[in-house]
């Protein structure tokens, strides 16, 4: 079949004229050139791939972080525990250190009731007090503690402490007790404070009294003691220090005290200034050998109990009766006294005398008022 008799036969069913004519051809090379252009075409694509990208990435470090990310999770019936919030504390009020007089009142007022060691103790700690030092000794145990104005405690190891250390507020109080550890009971508590002053120390001291449990105190404590050397060795002894370490506040710890002046040619007689036998609050025991102490110093000694009298010291009682009202026992067995009753009954506290009968024969008298006569 000829090509040209089927394109003609075409052309008669279709159209003679083309049905893509050039207007159209430049139509749509127009529009195509458009749709080059638009943002839709060119930057969503873009878009989502960098979606992906970014998905396929997460869910890698998701997989690698979280274990087992195809584990089935927790039963509903199992409670996942979720650690609750610890509420904050409130911090409490720090409670204000007690002051010195509160310290002083709680620790006589336990010292005097007959404490036992853990109680003594409990009190101590209860104040912020510290303990220096323990020793042992044939009295029983010695323990010395210091106190602070401050919270955080004391920082002193002296013992004693100095009056500086009272002043410059290292400490504001100094105490000292021996214990019976034979019968766990407290046999003697002393305090030192810086007195009103802040020139000088005070010292109070608790021994047992037969007329009465109390504290002695002496304003001064941290003086020195002047006195005749006899004396002032006499007194060092009796406590077993150095005379030139006397202080006042030592004399507080006086008990028994013996003046020996048997190897002088005369009578020695006693002289101080009357403050430092006030100070001798514990004196309970006097040996007088070849001395004497005038009654106006006696009568500062409160708890003079027992007085013995040696050599050529009273002839009668008349220059010491009025210091000796407090005492209990008398010894002139080897004196030179020469009185009678009556200058004896003049002591009104007097329970027991060691006398010659031949020096004093009436001494019935004594015995008809209930005095105890020995010799």
């Amino acid at each position: 079949m000829d090509p040209n008799n089927i394109k003609k036969a075409v052309d008669r069913q279709i159209s003679e004229k083309p049905l893509f004519t050039e207007e159209d051809r430049e139509r749509f090379y127009a529009n195509k050139q458009k749709k080059r252009g638009s943002w839709w075409n060119q930057g969503f694509p873009r878009l989502l791939t960098a979606m992906a990208t970014l998905l396929i990435l997460a869910g890698s470090v998701y997989f690698f972080t979280s274990g087992n990310p195809f584990q089935s999770p927790a039963s509903p019936d199992v409670g996942v525990v979720e650690d609750e919030p610890v509420p904050e504390e409130e911090p409490e009020d720090q409670e204000d250190p007690p002051t010195l007089d509160q310290k002083i009142k709680e620790i006589k007022d336990v010292a005097l009731s007959r404490p036992k060691k853990n109680q003594m103790m409990d009190t101590i700690q209860s104040l912020n007090g510290k303990e220096l030092t323990s020793t042992q000794g044939e009295e029983g145990e010695r323990v010395s503690i210091v106190f602070s104005p401050d919270v955080d405690g004391p920082n002193i190891s002296d013992t004693p402490p100095s009056l500086e250390a009272f002043q410059n507020s290292e400490l504001d109080l100094f105490l000292v007790i021996q214990w019976d550890d034979e019968h766990n009971v407290l046999t003697s508590a002393e305090l030192t404070y810086l007195s009103e002053d802040g020139e000088s120390l005070t010292k109070e001291r608790f021994s047992p009294n037969p007329r009465g449990r109390e504290f002695a105190k002496v304003v001064g404590a941290d003086q020195p003691v002047s006195m005749k050397d006899l004396t002032l060795r006499s007194i060092a002894r009796s406590l077993d220090k150095e005379p030139d370490e006397l202080t006042k506040g030592d004399l507080l710890e006086l008990e028994e005290l013996t003046i020996n002046a048997s190897h002088l040619n005369e009578v020695f007689e006693v002289t101080a200034d009357p403050a430092y036998f006030e100070a001798m609050k514990s004196l309970r025991v006097l040996k007088l050998n070849q001395a004497i102490i005038p009654g106006e110093l006696l009568k500062e000694v409160p708890s003079l109990e027992q007085v013995t009298f040696i050599g050529p010291t009273v002839n009668d009682l008349s220059s010491v009766a009025e210091g000796m009202q407090n005492v209990q026992y008398l010894n002139l067995i080897n004196s030179s006294f020469q009185g009678t009753a009556e200058d004896i009954l003049k002591l009104e506290s007097l329970t027991i005398v060691r006398v010659d009968p031949a020096v004093v024969p009436d001494y019935e008298k004594l015995q008809f008022e209930g005095i105890d006569v020995r010799w």
